[in-house]
């Protein structure tokens, strides 16, 4: 018998997930108290150029923020991508029934279903047809389009519909963090060098933006590696899934040119590509696009994929 550890695991994950989202809430409101308490001061009482800096970086630091959790709550309630009821990539329904019949009896040697091979694709799991690029996600039960990983930070999968969402997350997470830790450097470095004269009050009230200053360092750097990562699978069209698979299609058939692979998640319009949310007319196109994929002649008949 074979275990699926991901499976059995499953609950706990969607328990973690549920604590996670207060912990991101926990982080912002960390941070946000740090920053109000080293700057929330200077805006009132310092001289017209320092206030005016200072409510500056606060300005500019609140705005991170508010960015950061609208994509955040955006990529957490955004339905990622459902495979419609009955699609198949079969012309008819007789074509697909019987192509069904053969997959659910069939041997699992007979395809792996690697992403690109053009191959109709069958998960047994849902005993239905999925379109290429989409996976079955355990965590929910059912297949999800261009599905890339679930993310226990967002309690919900990552796949076509919402992945905009998930990197605009982590691009205003990583510049909010940056900014923070930055103008907190100035804090911790002017507290230690004068150590020998804090008053205790003040010294109680420093913990807050130390502990902010760490946090904010720990998370830039660790965001900064994951967005380049991301940056390098949009250029190349590929998800995290893709990425890691054994066989690879050496010919990638779903690279347009970097331009085009980034429109297709961030859109045409440039202003809309710092929004954490597509048109109705976008999301109608992805959609189109990720079920119109068809199977090429040869890989119609004796061989399909099951998974």
């Amino acid at each position: 018998m074979s275990w699926n550890a991901f499976e059995l695991c499953s609950g706990c994950l969607k328990h973690l997930g549920k604590i996670m989202i207060l912990v991101v809430s926990a982080f912002v409101v960390l941070t946000a108290a740090a920053m109000l308490d080293a700057y929330g001061p200077c805006v009132g009482h310092a001289g017209a150029g320092e206030a005016a800096g200072c409510f500056t970086g606060l300005l500019a630091f609140f705005f991170l923020v508010v960015m950061l959790m609208w994509s955040y709550f955006a990529a957490l309630l955004t339905e990622p991508g459902r495979v419609p009821s009955g699609w198949s990539p079969f012309p008819s329904d007789e074509e697909a029934q019987l192509e069904s019949d053969r997959a659910e009896v069939g041997s699992q040697e007979q395809g792996k279903g690697v992403a690109g091979s053009g191959r109709p694709r069958y998960c047994r799991k849902c005993h239905a047809w999925k379109p290429e690029r989409a996976h079955h996600d355990s965590m929910a039960g059912r297949c999800v389009l261009k599905m890339d990983h679930y993310c226990v930070w967002i309690a919900n999968t990552v796949g076509l519909c919402n992945y905009k969402a998930f990197l605009l997350f982590l691009f205003y997470t990583f510049w909010a963090c940056a900014l923070a830790a930055a103008m907190l450097l100035s804090e911790v470095v002017h507290f230690f060098k004068g150590l020998d004269t804090v008053a205790p009050e003040k010294s109680s009230r420093f913990a807050l933006t130390l502990l902010a200053f760490i946090v904010d360092i720990a998370f830039a750097l660790s965001l900064g590696g994951l967005l380049g990562m991301h940056a390098r699978m949009v250029w190349l069209n590929v998800t995290t899934i893709e990425m890691f698979e054994k066989q690879r299609v050496t010919q990638w058939p779903f690279d347009r040119g970097p331009k085009r692979n980034f429109q297709q998640v961030f859109g045409i319009s440039p202003w809309r590509w710092w929004l954490p949310t597509h048109t109705k007319l976008e999301r109608a196109r992805m959609l189109d696009a990720a079920l119109a994929q068809q199977p090429s002649e040869a890989a119609m008949g004796t061989e399909f994929a099951v998974l």
